[in-house]
């Protein structure tokens, strides 16, 4: 005679098949434990032992006050010399779109990171910010900004509006850009950060520096990542010491 299991554990095996098979989407929201306990005709008792089941697997994560939400699946960002973050999500397997925000040419001094911008790229006059947003499966996995210098060519305007791979424009113009440092720290995003991103202000993102430079030395591009804590996570090729620093922003949210 089988033994029958106990009621939350068919819960929790009904919860778990339906997240394998995409009927509970990486992110969303699971539906209330009133609403399951109607479903499956069972007490909250029961429902609540179900999905402290599926926590400690590690297939949801629940937030007091707002819910359970099945696990982000995190995609790995390789960062290496020359990151190209469209054949990093093409070696993934996922289909991915990037959308630009904006394109300007501006005086470094109204840059918003003008300071790290005039440390890396010195006091140049002007500078060329494109913003941008990454997604996989239609869910935002990076917000970046990248900063240029002006007058790296006359063409860069154009070639970064014509262009969706900011590679592919900088080498119509004959310009090779190779990664020189990465900084990365992490923090909680601000407002305009997690509107974006789709997360809530209380969700950890790593946030990356990137300076770029020519084969030569010449640097031309400050590059700042933002990834969501729990859809992205990075790691580090071929790196010299001395071309990578991690550390740990002490102030937890931005300021605006």
């Amino acid at each position: 005679m089988t033994e029958r299991l106990p009621r939350w554990r068919d819960v929790a095996n009904s919860l778990s098949e339906g997240i394998r098979n995409g009927i509970y989407e990486p992110g969303k929201k699971l539906p209330t434990e009133n609403d399951l306990a109607r479903h499956f005709q069972l007490n909250r008792h029961t429902i609540r032992r179900a999905l402290e089941e599926l926590s400690s697997a590690g297939m949801i994560r629940t937030e007091q006050g707002r819910g359970s939400f099945v696990c982000d699946d995190p995609v790995e960002y390789r960062i290496h010399a020359r990151p190209r973050f469209s054949e990093l999500m093409k070696d993934s397997n996922r289909p991915t779109t990037r959308r630009k925000l904006s394109l300007r040419r501006m005086a470094l001094a109204d840059a918003s990171e003008r300071a790290v911008a005039q440390d890396v790229l010195g006091a140049i006059p002007d500078v060329i910010v494109l913003e941008r947003i990454g997604y996989s499966v239609e869910r935002p996995v990076s917000y970046s900004r990248h900063i240029f210098d002006a007058a790296l060519h006359e063409g860069l305007m154009a070639a970064l509006d014509a262009h969706d791979s900011i590679t592919e424009a900088l080498r119509k113009l004959g310009i090779e850009s190779i990664r020189r440092r990465t900084h990365v720290s992490a923090r909680c995003p601000d407002t305009h950060e997690a509107s974006l991103l789709r997360i809530e202000l209380n969700e950890p993102i790593l946030r990356t520096v990137g300076h770029n430079v020519t084969p030569d030395g010449r640097p031309i591009e400050i590059s700042i990542g933002h990834y969501p804590g729990r859809r992205m996570q990075l790691a580090f090729e071929n790196f010299q010491t001395g071309d990578m620093e991690v550390s740990h922003d002490p102030v937890l949210r931005s300021e605006p």
